[in-house]
Order: C-alpha cells, then structure tokens, then sequence
C-alpha cells in the first residue's frame, strides 16, 4: 500500500522546488521536512503529513509545481510487519521503573503543596500527582503516562528544584510494549532520521550546501534544538572551511578590488552595534516628523545667557536642557510614552518616574547617560548636568549607574547639518525623540510670510504600545510647550 504526499495549500499558486531533503529508501516521520520550494517572495519547507520509508520522488530540483501535485510516494506497510516479526524485542526487554522529576517552571526552589496519590496506587495518563508551589503561584504536575507509584520521594512541605525525582513509578505494561516498540524501528529502521530531520531554515539549509557540512556535526542553540546562522559560522570558524576569506581575515574578500585597512571594532562599540541590531529586529518602529517653532525660545535662551555672561555665572543654557525638561512634562501628560513592555509582553509597566537619557557620541561609540528626576531640575540645572554628563562620557569617567534606569531617550543631531531622521528606540523604553539642526524659513502667518527658526522633530515610538493618534498628540503637545516658555519654566 503507497500514501501520496501532495502539496498542500501555501497561499501561492506555483512554487519553485530549490531543494530535495530526502531520498528514496529513507524513513520518515510525520512533520518531517521533505523538500524546500521557494517564491518571488518566500521560502517554505513543507513537511511530510505521513510516516513510512520512501518508495517513489516525483519531483525535481527546478520543478515549478502547484498545489495538489504529487511530491513522492510512502510505503508504510513494512511497520506492522516489523512488529510482527520481531515479537521477540519484547520478550528480551525488562520493565524498568521510571523516575519522575520536577520540569523547570522557571522558578528555582519551590516547596511542595501537596500529593494527590499514594505508594500502589493506580494513575492515569496525565492525572495530576503533586502540587508545588513558589512564592506566587501553584502549579499541577501531572503525569505523563498511566501506570502505579512505585516510590514517593517527597512530603508536604518539602523544597526542591529543578530536575529533582519526586516519584518512581511502574509505567503501563501496555503503554511500555509501545516505547519498547517504538525505540527498535526507530533505531533499526529509521536511521536516516537523524541526517535528515533536523530543524533549519531554509536559509541554513543554504549555506550547508553551498559548504557541503554535515547538518550531524553541527551543535544546535536555537529553540527545539534549531541550528541557527550562528551555529553554522560558529562551525565554518572552528573548521577552516573558508580559508582564503573567511570570518579571521575579513579582508581578502575586498583586497582584490584594491588597498584596504581593517580597524577592530571596541567593546562599545561592539555591544551597541548588537543591542541597536536587536531593538531595531525585536521592536516595530514608527516614525513621525514634525517641524516647530522655536524663535521666541531661541532669543528668550540667548537672553538669559547675556544675563548669566554679565553675572559672571558659569553656566550657558543650552537647547537640549530646555527640550529634555519639555519632554519630561509630556511624559508625565502621557504616561504610555512612560512605560515600557514585561518581557513576555503581556504587561505594559507605567513609570512614575521622569529619567531622561540623552545619546552622547564618543570616540569609544555611543553612550546614553540618564538624568534623573528632571520633573525636579529647573532649567539652569539640566544644562550644568548635560555639561558634566558630556565631559565624564567623553573622557570615560561614566559609571554604569549613569546609564541605567531611563524613561525617554533623546537624540540630538542639532549640531550637524540635517533635517529629519529615524531614532532607534532604546529597549526596554517604548520611545525616543529626534532632534536635527534648526534652519530659518519662511512661514505664512497674518498674511505674509515671516522668518522663523524651525526645529526639526522625529519621534519613534514601539506600536505595540503606542498607536499613530498618540504619536502625534504627544508632539503636537511638545510643539505647544516650546511655543510658550511660561509652560516650560513653571
């Protein structure tokens, strides 16, 4: 008897088959990837709904196929016969008794509540056995088969942890028949199983061909023992396998087209290339733009920069002290900006407090150290904390308290030629602000055009928590205080 595998429905009309992950003679499982095909817009690895060993592949590497098409033939009457043949595994096997151990539930000592079953006593299948508890919840565990307890290594009110024998029980004469069944085809007749049903993309699944590596030596880290891009360049390092330019001499791929230098990147450097890699991939940005008027600021700033010039005061107020203490005032009239997501993102955790960080380039990379409490800080205080955050960032004298516990991150470019740009978020906050080079232009108002000194604004924010309407509130209302220095002076 032959099963047919078809393609199923991928939503796309024709697909291409780029890659055939098994072979004629090979036994497969159910949910076992059996060929790759590909689109104009994706690659999909489409499984077998059936298990046997293959008789018959009806298909080609290039084969532009259709959904319905037959991919390959199973022959899955040899498993019965197996058993049949082969009653005597059975005979040889003994019972063992099997210990049951506590699952990481992420917790790490937790005390047991309560036991459900006594020593001989029979459970079924997914009965629960014992209750343990941490300091918040409790949880059920249950059984993973039917059987008797054998053993019972606890009592109530005991403490233990992860991977701890809590039972040893005498499994189901019926149910361990077929494990035992099970583990002999597996081992006598599914040997290519290994080879072929290990969990890649079909990205990996690429670069292996293309370096001709055995998917059996590569160490997976993913999730379900997935093999990631990492793995593979972690494997091609350790192997030598690209000699002439590979990850140790990144140079050589370019050197043929003419002189190159190569400059090591530092430690800073390094973990902010890969912590803004990761907010940028992990968080779904939105950018909006806004222009706003900052004449009136402007020459109020300049103003009181004479005044504290003639008062002999050391101190010169900057922009960035104003606008640092405009947006702690919208944080506080909009507090989803203030927040950031739990880590599983089911919780969305409001700050009551108002920490501004603002991104200082260095010769050593990018820092962001945080000043606290802004709420409380008039102007004239921001501006002297920016000056000492900015020597200390600059001459590496930042500790890492000064770059923990932020709200809000500001960006300021005002100094280099530019108009808008996107900000990356810097996780767990939900939101940052851009800040470009200021520039007069001509703005109709009563009806003639009149100068005016613009601010270019970009705000991005995290729209999982954050929708467009909010977005755009929230500068508007930035806009309005800058509008008027009363609000911001209050």
């Amino acid at each position: 008897m032959y099963t047919k595998i078809i393609l199923p429905d991928t939503g796309i009309e024709k697909m291409k088959v780029t890659d055939i992950l098994v072979k004629e003679g090979d036994s497969i499982k159910k949910e076992q990837s059996i060929i790759t095909v590909e689109s104009d817009k994706t690659s999909i690895e489409i499984p077998s709904n059936y298990e046997g060993i293959i008789k018959k592949i009806l298909i080609s590497i290039g084969d532009i196929i259709y959904k319905g098409d037959i991919i390959l033939e199973l022959s899955n009457n040899q498993i019965p016969n197996i058993i049949k043949n082969n009653k005597e595994i059975l005979d040889q096997k003994k019972i063992k008794l099997t210990k049951l151990i506590i699952p990481d539930i992420g917790t790490k000592k937790m005390k047991i509540f309560a036991i459900l079953v006594k020593k001989n006593s029979f459970f079924k299948k997914n009965q629960t056995l014992i209750i343990i508890k941490n300091d918040i919840n409790k949880f059920e565990i249950a059984s993973t088969c039917s059987g008797v307890i054998n053993k019972i290594n606890v009592k109530i009110n005991d403490y233990i942890y992860k991977n701890d024998i809590f039972m040893y029980i005498n499994p189901s004469l019926k149910e361990e028949k077929q494990n035992i069944i099970k583990t002999f085809i597996k081992k006598k007749f599914f040997k290519n199983i290994i080879q072929t049903y290990i969990h890649t993309s079909p990205i990996i699944r690429k670069m292996i061909r293309k370096f001709n590596i055995d998917l059996k030596k590569i160490k997976p880290s993913g999730l379900k023992n997935r093999i990631l891009k990492e793995d593979i360049l972690k494997y091609i390092k350790n192997q030598n396998i690209i000699k002439n330019h590979d990850i140790q001499n990144p140079l050589s791929i370019y050197e043929k087209f003419g002189e190159c230098e190569k400059i090591n990147l530092n430690n800073i450097q390094k973990i902010s290339s890969k912590n803004l890699s990761n907010y940028w991939k992990n968080i779904p940005h939105v950018t909006q733009h806004i222009e706003t008027d900052i004449t009136n600021l402007e020459k109020f700033r300049i103003k009181k920069n004479k005044e504290f010039n003639q008062k002999q005061k050391n101190v010169k107020l900057t922009l960035l002290s104003f606008i640092i203490k405009i947006c702690a005032c919208a944080l506080k009239k909009y507090p989803n900006f203030n927040s950031s997501l739990s880590q599983n993102n089911d919780t969305l955790i409001i700050k009551k407090y108002f920490n501004i960080g603002i991104a200082i380039n260095t010769k050593q990379g990018l820092l962001v150290p945080v000043i606290f409490d802004v709420l409380n800080k008039n102007i004239h205080d921001l501006s002297q904390i920016i000056i000492n955050l900015s020597y200390k960032a600059k001459n590496n004298q930042l500790h890492p308290n000064d770059m923990k516990g932020g709200c809000f991150t500001i960006s300021n470019l005002g100094q280099s030629k530019g108009n808008f740009f996107t900000p990356i978020i810097n996780s767990p906050e939900v939101a940052i602000l851009g800040i470009s080079q200021a520039s007069i232009k001509p703005i109709w108002k009563e009806n003639k055009f009149l100068p005016k000194l613009m601010l270019p604004l970009s705000l991005s924010y995290d729209h999982r928590v954050i929708n467009g309407v909010e977005g755009i509130n929230f500068l508007n209302y930035i806009c309005y205080l800058i509008s008027d220095i009363r609000n911001i002076l209050m």
